[in-house]
C-alpha cells in the first residue's frame, strides 16, 4: 500500500454528514471486532487462570517431574549425583520423598493417613508446599518439621479438633507373627497446618522429614520412593520466543525423554501425566471457547464485508476517475483495505485494551466468588502477552479476509459505464 492510497483511505474514513448510513454501519462494525475481541480475550485470561491456580495446587503436592520405581524404593542419593552431574544444566533442584500409610487413633476412632517424608530444605525448590501453610511460625519449612514434628492439611484439623502444639498418636504396621500385623504407636508434635486446596490431600495427608518416617518403618536411609525434579526454564532469545508462540515446543516434555533415556530401569514422569484427565480437560476448554468466541469474533467481521460492498458502491465514481487517471489496480484495492484494516487494527487494539482492564482488575482484586466445586473460591485470572499477541494476529486475519473480499471486486467497476451514467 503506497502512500497515496493510505492518505485517500484515510480520508475516506472521515465521513462528511450525507454518508450517515455508511458512517452507521462503520461504528456497529468497529463496537461489533470490540466486543467479540474483548470477550475472546476476556475469555481467556480466565481460562489461563483456572489452569495457573490448578497446577499451583497440584504442584503443592507434586513436583515437575518425578523419578520411581514401581514396587521398591531407589537409592536416591547414587542417582542425584547422576542426575547433577548429566544434567546440570536443566535440572534446577532435586529432592527425595517416600510417602507411607498409618492410622490415626484419636477420639478412639481409627482413621487412614498418608505421611509423606520430605527433605524439608530441598523441597521448597522443588514444589511450593512452603506458601501453603496457614498457620504455626512463618520460618523455613526445615524448621517446622523436625524431629517428631509433622504438619498436617487444614480439613484434617478441622475434623479432629486439632491444633498446634498438639500431640497426635499414631499406629505404625508392622510385621508380627504368621499372617498377622501388629501395630506399633508413636506420638507426633503438630508444628504447622496447611492448606493446598484440595481436600483428598487437605484430609489425608501429613508431611515429616524424611529421617523420621525411615525412623518410624525402619528403612535404610539412603532410599526414598520417587525423587522429585524442577527443571530450569529454557533460555530463548525474542526470536525463539515469538517462533513458541504458534508453533509451541515441550522442552519439559524432551528433558524427561533425555533422563528416561539414562536411566532405562525406572520410570521418569511429568506430574501431568498423573492427572491426565484434568489436564486434558482444561486444555478441550481452553481450546473449545477461543473456537467459538473466535466465531463470535468471525461474525462481527463479516460486518465488513457488507460494509465495504456499501462503500465501494458509493465510491465508484470516485474509482472510475483514479482508473482513468491510470490509477493502478491494486493501489486501489490497496485503499479499501486500508479502510478495513484500520478499522479492525483500532477495533482490536480497543477490545485488547478493554479486556486487560477487565483482566487486570480480575487478577488484582478478586472479588467475584465462586462455589465450592471448583478448585478456587474465586474468579482467577491471568494475563500472557502471548496470549494478547494470538488474539491480536487472529482478529487481524479474520479482518483481512473480511476486507479483501470486497476489495478485489474494484476491478470489476467499467470506467465508461460509471462515467457515463454519473
Amino acid at each position: 500500500m503506497n502512500e497515496l492510497s493510505s492518505f485517500i483511505a484515510t480520508k475516506y474514513i472521515k465521513f462528511k454528514n450525507k454518508d450517515r448510513n455508511i458512517s452507521l454501519m462503520m461504528k456497529i462494525c468497529f463496537l461489533g471486532i470490540s466486543i467479540g475481541t474483548f470477550a475472546l480475550m476476556l475469555t481467556l485470561i480466565i481460562m489461563n487462570g483456572f489452569e495457573k491456580v490448578t497446577h499451583e495446587k497440584m504442584q503443592g503436592i507434586n513436583s515437575q517431574a518425578i523419578i520411581y520405581s514401581y514396587g521398591k524404593q531407589i537409592d536416591y542419593i547414587s542417582i542425584e549425583k547422576f542426575l547433577k552431574d548429566k544434567f546440570d544444566n536443566q535440572i534446577n533442584a532435586i529432592s527425595p520423598s517416600s510417602t507411607r500409610q498409618v492410622l490415626i487413633d484419636k477420639n478412639n476412632s481409627q482413621t487412614i493417613l498418608f505421611i509423606k517424608g520430605i527433605n524439608p530444605d530441598t523441597q521448597i525448590n522443588v514444589s511450593n508446599i512452603n506458601q501453603k501453610i496457614l498457620s504455626g511460625p512463618k520460618a523455613n519449612l526445615s524448621e517446622l518439621i523436625t524431629e517428631n514434628k509433622i504438619i498436617i492439611g487444614q480439613k484434617m484439623a478441622q475434623s479432629f479438633n486439632l491444633a498446634i502444639g498438639d500431640s497426635l498418636d499414631i499406629l505404625i504396621p508392622r510385621q508380627g507373627g504368621k499372617n498377622k500385623i501388629a501395630l506399633k504407636k508413636k506420638t507426633l508434635i503438630i508444628s504447622g497446618i496447611f492448606n493446598i486446596g484440595l481436600e483428598e490431600y487437605d484430609n489425608n495427608f501429613a508431611f515429616c522429614t524424611l529421617n523420621l518416617l525411615h525412623d518410624l518403618f525402619k528403612e535404610n536411609s539412603n532410599a526414598a520412593d520417587q525423587i522429585n525434579l524442577k527443571f530450569n526454564d529454557p533460555k530463548l532469545n525474542i526470536f525463539q520466543k515469538l517462533i513458541n508462540i504458534f508453533i509451541k515446543k515441550d522442552y519439559e516434555k524432551i528433558i524427561l525423554h533425555k533422563i528416561q533415556t539414562e536411566l532405562t530401569n525406572l520410570t521418569v514422569t511429568s506430574w501431568k501425566e498423573l492427572y491426565p484427565a484434568l489436564v486434558a480437560s482444561l486444555r478441550l476448554e481452553k481450546y473449545v471457547m477461543f473456537f467459538i468466541l473466535a466465531l463470535i469474533t468471525l461474525v462481527a467481521c463479516m460486518t465488513m464485508i457488507s460494509l465495504l460492498f456499501m462503500y465501494i458502491q458509493q465510491k465508484r465514481h470516485d474509482v472510475a476517475i483514479l482508473k482513468s487517471m491510470g490509477f493502478p489496480d491494486n493501489n486501489i484495492r490497496a485503499i479499501f483495505l486500508n479502510i478495513g484494516l484500520k478499522i479492525s487494527f483500532w477495533a482490536s487494539f480497543t477490545g485488547l485494551l478493554l479486556a486487560f482492564i477487565a483482566g487486570f482488575i480480575l487478577e488484582r482484586y478478586p472479588f467475584i466468588e465462586l462455589p465450592d466445586v471448583y478448585y478456587v473460591s474465586y474468579l482467577p485470572a491471568r494475563m500472557d502477552v502471548e496470549i494478547f499477541i494470538v488474539v491480536f494476529i487472529a482478529t487481524m486475519f479474520l479482518g483481512f479476509l473480511s476486507t479483501w473480499i470486497p476489495a478485489k471486486r474494484t476491478k470489476n467497476i467499467n470506467i465508461a459505464q460509471v462515467l457515463r451514467q454519473e
